[in-house]
């Protein structure tokens, strides 16, 4: 049931937005406007200002009421889908109420991020369950609201490898069950739409069978699996891979392991944390090179923390620290990380010396294609949802609509010095963080 103070999509005029350029993700010179029809995309203006859009107006619908954005130097790209993140802001999805949530679905649009997969770490089998239930609920309460759209939900665990287990909760893990899928994807009413599992723990590939005929992605992450496992779970149906080069086997010359098995089988897509920690930068350009950028989604893989400041935080039951742009346990080990979607765009830039129109796909477009919902996400076309975010020539987060509904504005104090500083910043660290590599 809808408050009195909710939006009525179905009721919104006609929007139009007028930008210097728009990446569809393709790049499309400006000036463009697109026009915005409730909670979609209706049409797009090639070589259409402001004042061009406004006389096309008044010779087609003359006499009604549309609204104009002139967004001036800044471009248009769709909204960002984030198929990885455990938590933002202090709200972690894995422990987290539903009120927690459904608290970062409302503020992931101020990184650009329009729609996103909740996903659950390893805790026990009843309080999987638990959390399932809890992200359908926040899910299914989303109507007509600015929040970034719950696609469906992730499952990094419990199904994984304890040798690749990272900052998952050991206690937890246990081994790929058909029977708990069923079980958690009936309690998910067709919301849980990714699971990762380690290939070697399914020894007669019954799970991954179940997952094939539930129709949810499987997606091999977490793993200490030998190329030849890894080739055998592709041949299965596993089509994704969880953060390529963590927390798997790794790539040798003899033995290829599942990293090899990513690079070279165009079947499974895969995801990269590109935060320069995760992995180094040469190491993306090498994932690049193997896979083209149309392979590869840019992912979070964010924790609670992501947008607080430095400090000691909990992550399931144990202590973690933010320091230097790294989030890691008390043994040193990375626990997630705290990027955002819009950094990642940035910073695949800087690593690799891809384009805009690239950078943007990979967190766009390509997502969507993974999750099974191009044909509405992921582009700037006529028929799609209207989620759009405002970008500066730096790559800033400006605007961002959800559903043809504004839910992000830059606060107008935060101006192209604030920008240029923060990237400076950013070109600084991930230098340092290059040369720690590299010792």
């Amino acid at each position: 049931m809808l408050n009195d103070t909710t939006p009525d999509i179905a009721a919104q005029p006609l929007q139009i937005l007028v930008a210097a350029k728009l990446y569809a993700p393709e790049e499309i010179a400006g000036p463009v406007a697109v026009v915005l029809e409730g909670a979609t995309i209706r049409d797009i203006w090639r070589r259409t200002d402001a004042a061009s859009a406004r006389r096309r107006l008044a010779e087609q619908m003359p006499g009604s009421v549309v609204e104009v954005i002139d967004l001036g130097p800044w471009c248009l790209a769709p909204g960002f889908i984030d198929l990885h993140i455990h938590g933002y802001c202090g709200h972690d999805v894995t422990t987290g109420s539903q009120e927690d949530i459904e608290a970062i679905a409302r503020e992931l649009p101020r990184t650009g991020v329009t729609s996103f997969f909740p996903t659950i770490a390893t805790v026990g089998r009843s309080e999987t369950v638990e959390q399932v239930l809890r992200v359908v609920g926040a899910a299914e309460n989303q109507v007509h609201t600015t929040a970034a759209e719950i696609l469906g939900l992730r499952l990094e665990g419990p199904f994984i490898s304890r040798a690749k287990k990272g900052a998952q909760f050991e206690p937890g893990i246990r081994p790929p069950d058909a029977a708990e899928m069923e079980e958690l994807a009936a309690a998910g009413r067709g919301r849980v739409r990714i699971v990762d599992y380690a290939p070697e723990e399914d020894e007669e590939a019954r799970f991954l069978a179940t997952l094939v005929q539930l129709g949810i992605l499987a997606c091999i992450g977490h793993t200490d699996a030998t190329y030849e496992q890894a080739i055998r779970a592709i041949n299965g149906g596993a089509r994704h891979s969880t953060h390529i080069f963590n927390a798997m086997s790794a790539l040798d010359h003899r033995a290829p392991g599942v990293t090899g098995a990513l690079l070279t089988d165009r079947r499974a897509t895969v995801e990269v944390i590109a935060d320069g920690i995760h992995v180094h930068p040469a190491v993306i350009r090498l994932v690049l090179a193997a896979r083209g950028s149309r392979d590869v989604a840019l992912v979070t893989d964010a924790v609670a923390p992501a947008g607080l400041p430095e400090g000691d935080y909990n992550f399931v039951g144990r202590k973690i620290s933010v320091c230097c742009g790294a989030v890691r346990m008390t043994n040193g080990s990375l626990a997630g990380s705290i990027l955002t979607l819009d950094q990642a765009v940035r910073n695949i830039m800087t690593f690799t010396g891809v384009g805009w129109s690239e950078a943007i796909g990979m967190a766009t477009h390509v997502p969507a294609r993974i999750a099974g919902v191009a044909l509405r996400k992921g582009s700037i076309a006529p028929g799609a949802d209207a989620d759009l975010v405002a970008l500066d020539n730096l790559g800033f987060v400006q605007r961002t609509w959800v559903r043809g509904l504004p839910a992000y504005q830059r606060a107008p104090d935060s101006d192209k010095e604030t920008d240029a500083d923060d990237a400076a910043i950013l070109r600084n660290r991930m230098s340092e963080q290059i040369r720690r590599h590299a010792q």
